[in-house]
C-alpha cells in the first residue's frame, strides 16, 4: 500500500506532507530531541525510545511486533506509532484525512 501521510504539530499545523509511514513515524519519534531504536529479540522486535536531554536512558515501550522479518516488524511498529496519540508529540494522519479536515476549516 502506497498510502501517504501528513504530520502535524500539536496545534494541528502541518509539519510535512506526502510522507511514507516510515518517514512519518520517524518525525514523530525524533521530535524535541528524542531518539528511537527498534531492537530485535528472539521472539520479535520492540520499540525503545529516549530523550537525549541530560543523557536520559533508553526506555522500552509497549509497541512491539512478532513479525518474522525486521522489515515486516518495522512496518508494523511504524503503523502503530502513526495510529497512536503520543502525548506532546506531533501526530500523523493520511493525506486524505488532513485534506478533509482542512476543507472543513
Amino acid at each position: 500500500m502506497n498510502q501517504k501521510f501528513t504530520v502535524t504539530d500539536t496545534d494541528g499545523e502541518p509539519i510535512a506532507r506526502h510522507l511514507t509511514a516510515a518517514e512519518a513515524a520517524h518525525i514523530i519519534l525524533t521530535d524535541d530531541g528524542r531518539d528511537y531504536e527498534i531492537r530485535r529479540y528472539e521472539l520479535g522486535c520492540v520499540l525503545w525510545t529516549r530523550q537525549q536531554v541530560a543523557n536520559r536512558p533508553w526506555t522500552k515501550t509497549v509497541v512491539f511486533s512478532l513479525a518474522d522479518t525486521l522489515a515486516e516488524a518495522e512496518a508494523e511498529i511504524f503503523a502503530d506509532v502513526i495510529s497512536a496519540n503520543w502525548p506532546r508529540h506531533p501526530e500523523a494522519m493520511t493525506d486524505a484525512e488532513f485534506d478533509a479536515i482542512a476543507a472543513e476549516a
